[in-house]
């Protein structure tokens, strides 16, 4: 009976996630419809200007802009329509929007995941070396270049790359270092003087041991839920970086559908963003959770 009472409590906390997951993925696409129907002139085309149509193909126009502008009406519709495996046609594009997301999730992916992986690691090394060692000096550089490149705005280290010739993936590793390093170094120096650590050095062993098995334990939950809050911060600073370093990524995409008013690319683009963050949040959720489970 407590084995059943308990596999029921972990289906309906599995249940009330996937409830909340399944509404923040909803509300985050219609406000993502409401900011661009809100945008100036949405509802004028440029293309209403070419005199070379006619006056039923301005009125055609004029009528499909006017279903746009209707929120909820085309909001709906564009759900029904994904239901079925269509995300509808870019205006702009004048192409099925899941193929051109098909066509460029890779290269944002690669600049993503790249420039996480970097910044992981370049933050992780160096907190640890700040941690253990304990000196003065490498904690004053370490701590002014993390705020040095916390100050930049993402769109100028675009501009950086751009000018220097670098991949978008050295602007994202650059907006999650430092958000990355500060929390890292705070859990490891507090964790390298409790009694156990400090009891285990006195033992003599060695630094990688010393890490591995006593200091690591202690911060990997934290690490695991600070993990996926940086993807959503690579995510995020994905769509100025590859716009403005001219990546042909979902950020270049999402950027010239914003200038084109395209409505059906950027709520997809938007919803697919959404789905990405819930899931991975969702994940380093669990991960924290079993963590917690097998230290208890």
């Amino acid at each position: 009976m407590p084995g059943t009472n308990l596999n029921k409590a972990r289906l309906l906390e599995v249940a009330a996630t996937t409830g909340r997951a399944i509404i923040i993925l909803l509300i985050a696409g219609l406000l993502g419809a409401a900011l661009i129907r809100m945008a100036p002139g949405f509802q004028t085309s440029g293309q209403e200007l070419d005199p070379r149509l006619t006056r039923s193909s301005i009125e055609a126009l004029r009528h499909r802009d006017s279903e746009q502008g209707n929120l909820f009406v085309s909001y709906v519709r564009f759900l029904s329509n994904l239901a079925h495996g269509d995300a509808g046609t870019s205006r702009v594009f004048r192409q099925p929007v899941a193929q051109l997301i098909r066509e460029r999730a890779a290269t944002t992916v690669r600049s993503v995941a790249l420039g996480w992986i970097v910044a992981w690691i370049a933050a992780s090394l160096l907190a640890a070396a700040v941690a253990l060692k304990s000196r003065a000096a490498p904690l004053i550089i370490s701590t002014l270049l993390s705020g040095v490149l916390l100050s930049v705005p993402s769109a100028v280290l675009a501009t950086f790359c751009l000018l220097f010739d670098l991949p978008p993936a050295a602007a994202i590793a650059a907006v999650v270092f430092p958000r990355v390093f500060p929390y890292l170094y705070e859990q490891l120096r507090s964790n390298v003087n409790r009694p156990h650590v400090i009891m285990a050095r006195a033992r003599g062993l060695s630094g990688a041991r010393l890490f591995f098995w006593h200091i690591l334990p202690g911060v990997l939950g934290g690490i695991l839920g600070l993990a996926g809050v940086s993807v959503t911060l690579a995510l995020g600073a994905a769509i100025p970086v590859e716009a403005l370093a001219d990546s042909p990524g979902l950020g270049q995409l999402a950027w010239r559908a914003a200038l084109g008013r395209d409505l059906p690319v950027l709520v997809a683009i938007t919803l697919l963003l959404t789905a990405v963050t819930v899931l991975v949040n969702l994940l380093s959720d669990v991960a924290v959770d079993r963590l917690g489970a097998r230290a208890q």
